[in-house]
């Protein structure tokens, strides 16, 4: 909203608040602390609900305890015989006894507020303390001839420590007299559309919000704040569409690669890509090709392939002459990735590639000849963890950055990894994000999308079993396993915990292994040095374990198309997108697969409408949605955002019409920022 303001001519709005009368340093010091630094900033700093104060010329108890604003006589002050106690003001209303009590008072000032023998105004909360009328500590006390300094409608702020709500409203108050007194801000967006929505202008909408006078303004006040939702809304994505505009102007990007290779690579692949796959593919290299920096999104659900798609795209980079960073948030699925990556080259029969793997747990030498590989360019493709975007690593001629699961990572450190070389890159999600969401966080880049699963993906069948009936379960994968077929077992802890008591993956590796003294029990956690989960993986997807336990750490990445039983324990305390991952490890052969979501104890409202969810719904994008209405975008937003708030006003998911109007407005006016009046 910054750019257009300025763009309009109103800077003044972006002044610091330091500048405002009344402000001292102090003050601005806690306003900033509070992330307030404009007068914008305060200005958007909404009331989050109103006081209503009745103006009573006489007293009806039948309607108490209630807000009022009424006229009384002071008789005299009780002063409190301990520290603890309050003092008592006796007073009258209207014929009727009164007690005012003060928990903190200034002795000195006490006459001047409340003189006995005299009437005042006061308001406050009036209530009954059996028969008598009380009220404590009335927010406003004046003169009967000051009565017009109290509000009928009072805005309530958000607290500001250190900052009161009566400094809050007389200093925003401020601001709307001046901007009232100066010309209108002028309206950036079509007015025909103002019009059509039927709301308020700018200047009016903020009057309204911050000071409304009767009735009649509080019953536009909903028009006035979604207006002012809507211009953040509109501002973001003005200013993500200048920014995508001025990434696509530079150049110097450009990759010839070999198209001939990547078909004969199709071609030879030991499955039939879909069409969704294609698609995205053609849609990727075409801007690969082009000139201008590619800021694209890969996204797709579980089991769509977009690995695959990513790597035909860095073997065409490759065959350009230049190098490409593949950056995963584990060792496990860096390690897959390299695996898969040389099963496309060995049904090539290309052997000369130099894959490198860089990871935390290299040890010094390895490390050094690693790095050593990269900067000279002999490493085409280098394939790592964090280690990646450090600075000790350099890139000869990189040009391609693959940064999968990309809501592991920070914003700064996919950054980092981009700025590495004159680098187009691609960030990819297992998870799909809702429309709205990825709108909201990638409106920097285009979107590519893969919607179908492979035609061979059987369904999955999901069932909620509660941990009291394990053993009935325990019989069933028995059975599979005796068939030859393997299971998954999850757990969200390694260890137990003296903070809470759900299910650890050190005990139940125990457990099952007495449970099932038949089979091959193996253990795979976070923890554990690569090597050893790299040989228990392998073990497991040469089947000689049968049932692995794990943390989520084999949540993406791991594909063993013989697993067809995956048990989620403590399920209910997962979010609806990580279970549907998990699930996706399953139901990658030709047999029928198995989801057995475990539950712990009462389960909340949400609980069983998650699980439900996952009974009914295999869709990843539509889960996506309903994740994100459960849980709000907030929380995914600070998953994929590492905590950082994108607006001040709404969540995309408390107004996503409102959001995605916005997008469609600034899509459709590609509206150069709105010329100074």
């Amino acid at each position: 909203m910054k750019d257009l303001l300025k763009s309009v001519g109103q800077d003044y709005l972006l002044d610091s608040v330091s500048t405002l009368k009344g402000i001292g340093p102090k003050s601005s010091k806690t306003l900033s602390q509070a992330s307030i630094e404009s007068v914008l900033d305060l200005l958007l700093l909404l009331p989050r609900k109103y006081k209503r104060r009745d103006r009573w010329l006489k007293v009806d108890k039948r309607l108490l305890p209630r807000t009022v604003t009424i006229e009384v006589l002071i008789k005299n002050h009780i002063y409190p015989k301990n520290r603890r106690s309050p003092l008592r003001i006796s007073a009258e209303t209207y014929g009727s006894p009164l007690i005012i009590l003060l928990f903190s008072f200034n002795k000195a000032q006490l006459n001047n507020y409340y003189p006995p023998g005299e009437n005042i105004v006061i308001s406050g909360d009036l209530t009954l303390d059996g028969s008598k009328l009380t009220m404590i500590h009335p927010d406003y006390s004046v003169k009967p001839d000051e009565i017009y300094k109290i509000p009928e409608i009072e805005p309530i702020y958000p607290s500001v420590y250190g900052l009161g709500n009566k400094f809050l409203q007389k200093t925003v108050g401020n601001i709307i007299n001046v901007i009232n007194d100066l010309n209108p801000i002028p309206e950036w967006y079509p007015k025909k559309f103002i019009q059509a929505k039927n709301w308020p202008s700018f200047s009016k909408a903020l009057s309204l919000i911050h000071m409304p006078k009767d009735n009649k303004d509080l019953s536009c006040i909903i028009k006035a704040r979604k207006r002012l939702i809507f211009d953040e809304f509109y501002a973001h994505h003005i200013k993500l569409d200048k920014f995508r505009r001025s990434a696509k102007k530079k150049e110097g990007f450009k990759v010839e690669g070999d198209k001939f290779l990547i078909k004969n690579l199709i071609n030879n692949l030991s499955f039939q890509l879909t069409k969704g796959q294609l698609n995205a593919l053609y849609e990727i290299l075409d801007d690969v090709e082009s000139e201008p920096k590619m800021n694209r999104l890969l996204q797709g659900d579980v089991g769509s392939g977009k690995t695959i798609v990513a790597l035909l795209v860095a073997m065409f980079v490759v065959s350009g002459g230049y190098q490409v960073a593949i950056m995963a948030p584990t060792e496990v699925l860096a390690m897959q990735h390299a695996k898969s990556l040389k099963d496309v080259l060995r049904a090539q029969e290309i052997n000369k590639l130099n894959v490198t793997i860089l990871t935390g747990s290299d040890n010094r030498s390895e490390r050094e000849k690693k790095l050593l590989l990269i900067s000279c360019g002999e490493a085409k493709i280098v394939i790592g963890t964090h280690a990646l975007f450090q600075r000790n690593v350099h890139f000869h001629n990189l040009r391609l950055a693959v940064i999968d699961e990309q809501h592991k990572f920070g914003v700064m450190q996919r950054f980092r990894l981009e700025k590495k070389g004159n680098v187009n890159s691609i960030i990819m999600s297992a998870t799909p994000i809702p429309r709205s969401l990825a709108l909201t966080v990638f409106s920097d880049r285009d979107l590519t999308t893969i919607k179908e699963k492979p035609k061979n993906r059987l369904s999955i069948e999901t069932l909620a079993i509660s941990v009291k009936k394990i053993r009935k379960l325990l019989d069933k994968l028995a059975k599979q396993m005796s068939e030859g077929q393997q299971v998954y077992w999850v757990c969200p802890l390694i260890e137990e915990n003296e903070k809470n008591h759900l299910s650890n993956s050190n005990d139940r590796f125990l457990y099952l292994r007495n449970e099932f003294s038949q089979f091959k029990v193996g253990l795979v956690h976070g923890q554990m040095p690569s090597e050893d989960k790299e040989s228990e993986l392998k073990k497991f997807n040469e089947r000689k374990i049968d049932i692995l336990v794990s943390t989520t750490v084999i949540e993406v990445g791991i594909d063993n198309p013989n697993a067809t039983a995956i048990v989620i324990e403590n399920a209910n305390r997962f979010g609806l997108s990580q279970l549907h991952q998990l699930r996706g490890r399953v139901g990658r052969g030709d047999k029928k697969s198995y989801c057995f979501l475990v539950y712990d104890g009462n389960l909340s409202d949400q609980a069983i409408q998650r699980l439900k969810i996952m009974k009914d719904t295999q869709d990843g994008f539509e889960i996506a949605e309903k994740d994100m209405a459960l849980r709000g975008s907030g929380d995914l937003l600070g998953t994929m955002q590492s905590g950082h708030k994108i607006f001040k006003l709404s969540e995309v998911m408390e107004e996503p019409e409102l959001f995605l109007e916005a997008y469609k407005l600034a899509q459709d006016t590609k509206t150069a920022l709105p010329k100074r009046s």
